[in-house]
């Protein structure tokens, strides 16, 4: 069995050094619980007025658990073909549900300028500009911008910077 080359035979002990399958395990096993940690169950609001079924009223259902991420307000303060820069991202709905992706430019790090109207935003710092899903209209950047996962619950929108989705992906609004 091949030891990985993270110290030399001398350094690490064959009882103490893990092998390439040990760390795979490992890793498989950490984002399992990690993904099972962060598991989001709805429920379906009773009207009964309590404190999580409020913002079910808005449109979205009760949260059990909080979502993971933070909380950037109502779905009714994202109206359809929005965009808003909140933060170091950028929170969006379009026909298909809302979405959000960095506002930090790919090309060198710098924060891009609000969105305007369809959605596009510019880097100051070196031009760049990107479209209202974070994809390179004009260099330098080459790289989109990265998108992060949404979740609506309880008729709030959490984004969550920890976790990446595809650019393609949306959260329905209810």
């Amino acid at each position: 069995m091949r030891k990985l080359p993270f110290a030399s035979s001398t350094e690490c002990p064959p009882d103490a050094c893990m092998t390439r399958r040990q760390i795979l395990g490992a890793l498989a096993g950490l984002t399992a619980a990690a993904c099972s940690s962060t598991t989001v169950a709805h429920v379906e609001s009773d009207g009964g007025g309590s404190a999580s079924d409020a913002g079910a009223e808005e449109g979205g259902t009760a949260c059990a658990v909080t979502p993971a991420g933070t909380n950037e307000g109502t779905v009714a303060s994202y109206p359809l073909g929005t965009w808003k820069k909140k933060n170091s991202y950028i929170i969006a709905q379009d026909a298909m549900g809302f979405f959000a992706f960095s506002a930090i430019c790919t090309h060198s790090g710098c924060l891009v300028n609000a969105p305007i109207a369809d959605g596009s935003t510019f880097c100051a710092c070196h031009g760049s500009k990107f479209d209202g899903n974070g994809a390179v209209l004009q260099g330098p950047a080459q790289t989109p911008l990265p998108h992060y996962a949404v979740t609506v619950c309880g008729g709030a929108v959490y984004v969550d910077e920890n976790t990446g989705v595809s650019a393609t992906a949306r959260t329905p609004a209810g």
